[in-house]
């Protein structure tokens, strides 16, 4: 058996965010008739920064706003503010609280804390797969690749765990084999992160054996998500398997309605928050995952662009 270790994105309050994803990925298992694998969902979303004083004063001053103006209606020249409020504001929110100094290091410890635990719980396993999604996978860039950090940061105890690099430990070495981003905005991070892909390279030269398989995975409707295998220049690091995969499905029935009658600035509005969830509970994306997970690249290579 192996072990499947998650990092959750934005506005995740939930620790049982992974549970659909892992009950279709044993699916797939089952149906190749292949031994489990062990799941841990890493999880971190109390500590992000509450955006709920936020909205206090938004409200506020649509209210002072009204009092000034009583025959304007705050809605329209305010819109959608549902929206904003669920998921701008959250998006946004959540990333600027990693990027604080202090919170993103605590986000790092309980990352660390985390896959310490899991692979103590079960040392006899070898293979280690992490899927990250939204800002789980900007978190993991700026892990395994960043030199910002400070030498006691927790990143490098993560990067010993799944490099095998602290030549101290005693017990079972644990090897990273497989990596799943959803719904990334790395393409986009990096430009402050600035992260090159000798970085990349550099890393992946311990698989001259067999490369680490990286699949990156963008729903249609996904505005948040983008393929990152230009920007990483993965054609020229024979150590790495990268692709980027599709689910090409409508977020919602809302969406597909606005869809259909050609309403494409509705359909996107309607559709980009379920777009940014929707890979918890796909079953294309979960077979996309176990095939990454069982090192089926020919599987994933000949997968049509899924719909489901």
């Amino acid at each position: 058996m192996t072990l499947v270790f998650f990092i959750h994105g934005v506005a995740t309050k939930d620790a049982g965010y992974s549970r659909k994803l892992e009950a279709l990925i044993r699916e797939e298992f089952n149906k190749k008739d292949k031994p489990l694998p062990h799941f841990y969902a890493s999880f971190w979303g109390n500590i992000l920064k509450q955006t709920g004083q936020i909205w206090n004063w938004v409200h506020q001053d649509l209210q002072d706003f009204k009092k000034i103006h009583p025959n304007v209606d705050v809605k329209d020249i305010f819109r959608y503010q549902e929206f904003r409020q669920d998921f701008i504001s959250e998006f946004f929110g959540d990333i600027l609280t990693y990027f604080n100094t202090e919170r993103g290091r605590k986000i790092r410890e309980l990352i660390a804390q985390g896959l310490a635990d899991f692979i103590k719980t079960f040392p006899q396993e070898e293979e280690l797969h992490i899927i990250t999604h939204s800002l789980g996978s900007v978190v993991l860039w700026d892990v395994l690749f960043s030199e910002k950090f400070e030498l006691d940061d927790p990143a490098y105890e993560i990067r010993a765990m799944i490099e095998s690099l602290n030549i101290d430990r005693k017990e079972q070495k644990t090897y990273l084999k497989s990596i799943t981003t959803m719904g990334s905005p790395i393409l986009f991070f990096n430009m402050m992160l600035n992260i090159s892909s000798v970085k990349i390279k550099d890393f992946t030269e311990k698989y001259y054996h067999q490369p680490l398989r990286w699949l990156n995975i963008i729903h249609s409707s996904d505005i948040i998500a983008y393929p990152l295998k230009a920007s990483i220049n993965a054609g020229s690091i024979p150590t790495i398997f990268f692709r980027d995969k599709y689910i090409w499905a409508d977020a919602n029935g809302a969406e597909r309605g606005a869809r259909t009658f050609g309403q494409a600035h509705a359909a996107m509005a309607i559709g980009v928050s379920d777009g940014h969830g929707y890979y918890w509970g796909s079953s294309g994306t979960a077979r996309l995952v176990a095939a990454n997970i069982l090192g089926d690249c020919s599987a994933i290579d000949s997968a049509l662009i899924d719909n489901s």
